[in-house]
């Protein structure tokens, strides 16, 4: 995960962001059940992706992104339960942290010039 360009790294993060909820509201009444082996795993690899992306595309700190992405996550599972004929569930949301979490332990270990740009 080399750094990109700010507005192709915002751009990114924003697609991710806008895919992820279109697939978390989406109806899913017509889809077979066994699509997705866990759906758990699903909600870790989004939050995972969204974090990565959102760490390259803003110079801000890990708790604000925790708190930013975990709120989203909790909203759109309040979302899912008002607005469709999806359940919300409380486990979707740890999973949602647990994605979180487990991209800031790769980024702690990854080289720091990869989270910094050049100014241009």
């Amino acid at each position: 995960m080399l750094p990109l360009q700010k507005p192709l790294a915002v751009s990114l993060f924003f697609a991710l962001l806008s895919l992820a909820t279109y697939g978390f509201l989406k109806d899913v009444s017509g889809i077979p059940s066994g699509w997705m082996p866990n759906d758990k795993v699903m909600h870790v690899l989004v939050f995972f992706a969204l974090t990565l992306s959102f760490k390259q595309a803003f110079t801000r700190s890990f708790l604000y992104a925790f708190v930013l992405l975990a709120v989203y996550g909790a909203l759109i599972e309040v979302a899912q339960a008002t607005f469709t004929s999806r359940m919300g569930d409380p486990l979707d949301w740890l999973a949602d942290v647990a994605g979180i979490l487990l991209a800031a332990a790769l980024v702690r270990y990854l080289p720091a010039h990869w989270f910094v740009r050049q100014a241009a």
